[in-house]
């Protein structure tokens, strides 16, 4: 696990922690406090001003939960120690911390503060049950041997990060659980996930992982390319459980279907991020199409990070065929704007900054999920207030109803003016 999703899951586990109280939270001490120095750091860091106010530093202080005359002073004293922050009577100065780096100097001040066997192990197993669904059977071996914990101490473990919900847990069977991420696998199909894990040979998880290596480095590949590695039976059982997503992008001369991990995206979700991850998965699938499956002629996507740079700047790209066809999911979504510039060429403007950065992140990291952490201050996505849609396991084909009802939408776009 690198440092990055490390520093997510410390801030994760402890928005968990700022709930409870008790013997759990005291055990994972060490998370909370690394994870407030993370919170509070990023509050400060997302301001546009390099020296803040004593008065601005308590509410910023206030917003991110942490307690102005208990918790603020020791967390800047930490913060000042490893030259994060400066602090003077004027106020606190902050020294060239961003908001991409905030969750390295996280992960950073977590190791530094030796963290129990236990912490390291809360961390370790819900990236694990992210990847995939475990049994308490399995995890109870997995930690005591990774960890160096007794059967007992890992008893007592399971059941506190259960209490705690840094990850879910589901009763398939007396005296066995399923332990998963139910940002991604649903609580309702414990026993189905299961049965499918356990039906995977030695041979089925290589090639999952050979998969999995694939979209850590491209962010989105070809259902082809997924049917290729793990065949098409094998695919449809991992996609219907939720460990894959299917995206359809579609243009007058063909449709196709990409797959990406829901884990790139929803990892540490919660439902005032959902529908902008949505969007941002429609704009990954919409971009690797441009790139690989689109001819010169209409407009084949050269430079990435020059083209997405320049749409999150605000600038128009274009004109070319390919914009005015490509880009219809996310016209109708407001996502981007079109402009018709003659000749069946459109030009193309972002109107959702964060998406766009979101977007560029999975295609370049493979990885945008830090960015659903609740009320981490970096994720300006949680502006986004969608209605609660289920994720669904299965491909939803769009009919031929729906395609003239964008059609439609997408004439009013342009033009101005609706007909039906």
């Amino acid at each position: 696990m690198d440092q990055k999703t490390k520093g997510a899951w410390i801030v994760h586990h402890t928005q968990k922690l700022q709930h409870v109280t008790g013997g759990a939270a005291s055990e994972f001490e060490t998370i909370s406090v690394a994870g407030k120095m993370g919170l509070l750091l990023s509050s400060l860091a997302a301001t546009s001003q390099s020296v803040l106010t004593t008065e601005q530093v308590n509410a910023l202080a206030k917003s991110a939960g942490i307690t102005v005359n208990l918790e603020l002073p020791t967390l800047l004293t930490r913060l000042e120690e490893r030259n994060l922050v400066s602090r003077a009577q004027s106020g606190i100065d902050i020294l060239g911390v961003t908001t991409a780096s905030v969750l390295e100097h996280t992960a950073s001040a977590f190791d530094s503060l030796r963290p129990s066997a236990s912490e390291q192990a809360a961390l370790d197993l819900a990236e694990k049950v992210s990847i995939e669904p475990l049994d308490t059977v399995f995890a109870t071996e997995y930690v005591g041997d990774t960890f160096k914990l007794s059967k007992s101490d890992v008893a007592d473990f399971l059941v506190q990060t259960e209490e705690v919900s840094f990850f879910d847990a589901e009763l398939i069977e007396p005296g066995k659980k399923l332990l998963f991420n139910g940002h991604l696998f649903r609580r309702e199909d414990a026993k189905k996930v299961q049965a499918v894990m356990q039906s995977l040979t030695e041979e089925n998880h290589r090639k999952i992982g050979e998969v999995e290596d694939l979209l850590r480095r491209c962010g989105c590949i070809t259902l082809s390319e997924a049917h290729a590695i793990l065949g098409e039976p094998m695919f449809s059982k991992l996609h219907v459980i939720g460990m894959y997503d299917v995206s359809e992008v579609s243009n007058d001369s063909e449709s196709v279907l990409y797959v990406t991990k829901p884990s790139a995206f929803t990892k540490f979700s919660n439902s005032f991020v959902d529908d902008a991850m949505d969007m941002a998965k429609a704009f990954v699938t919409c971009l690797t199409y441009g790139m690989y499956r689109s001819a010169s002629s209409r407009g084949q996507i050269q430079m990435l990070t020059r083209l997405m740079k320049k749409l999150i700047d605000g600038f128009w790209v274009g004109p070319a065929t390919a914009i005015g066809q490509d880009y219809r999911v996310l016209e109708v979504r407001r996502v981007v704007e079109l402009r018709n510039d003659g000749g069946g060429m459109y030009s193309m403007r972002l109107l959702k900054k964060d998406i766009g950065q979101l977007a560029l992140q999975v295609l370049t990291a493979g990885d945008a999920s830090e960015h659903s952490l609740l009320n981490f201050p970096s994720a300006a996505v949680a502006k986004y207030i969608p209605p609660e849609v289920k994720r669904t396991a299965t491909r939803r084909t769009q009919t031929s109803a729906s395609k003239r009802q964008t059609t439609t939408i997408l004439s009013a776009l342009r033009t101005g003016k609706f007909s039906r």
